[in-house]
């Protein structure tokens, strides 16, 4: 049920944002997006190399009944770029308060192939210190003019097996029609 659920949203993302292959430019919007709203539980920060985020820093914002304002660390994302802009991978890491240090928890794995961009999900596996395969992967069938996107899902249960295919799914994207009373 947890594959079909991912599946489905993945779907639903991709017929809201027609698979748009993410850049520099979308992370840095994402960014200006997050970090100006209002009414946030969270406070961003990032450190840039050019006009590049390379770190997105995620904290917990929590005032007291002194109104006093404390910062607490939550999530850190490590990007990483191609020479045209295009994003090759994302590392996300949590804040471990018993080491009060980042642990890495996981990395994103974007490739721009031609006409497929393919999305891979990967977990850290603290043990061995490094990334397991990755268990999940999307994949996206890029159509001139974004007018028709084929999504196909695929996950792994363990290390050890193979990626399953679990759904594909065209998506047409239908105009919206408007009417003037």
């Amino acid at each position: 049920m947890k594959k079909l659920v991912f599946a489905t949203l993945m779907c639903v993302a991709t017929m809201s944002a027609k698979a748009q292959v993410l850049t520099s430019t979308t992370v840095k919007n994402v960014y200006e997006e997050v970090s100006h709203k209002a009414k946030s539980k969270f406070a961003y920060n990032a450190d840039f190399t050019g006009d590049d985020i390379t770190t997105m820093y995620v904290y917990n914002m929590r005032v007291d009944r002194n109104d006093m304002l404390t910062l607490t660390p939550y999530l850190k994302y490590d990007y990483a770029y191609a020479n045209d802009g295009t994003l090759t991978n994302k590392v996300t890491y949590r804040w471990d308060d018993g080491k009060n240090d980042w642990a890495c928890a996981a990395r994103y794995d974007y490739n721009l192939d031609s006409d497929k961009y393919s999305i891979e999900y990967s977990r850290y596996n603290q043990k061995d210190n490094c990334f397991d395969k990755p268990v999940d992967k999307m994949v996206y069938s890029l159509l001139p003019y974004d007018s028709v996107n084929y999504v196909s899902y695929y996950h792994r249960e363990a290390p050890s097996m193979e990626l399953q295919l679990i759904s594909e799914t065209q998506v047409t994207c239908l105009p919206l029609l408007f009417a003037e009373k």
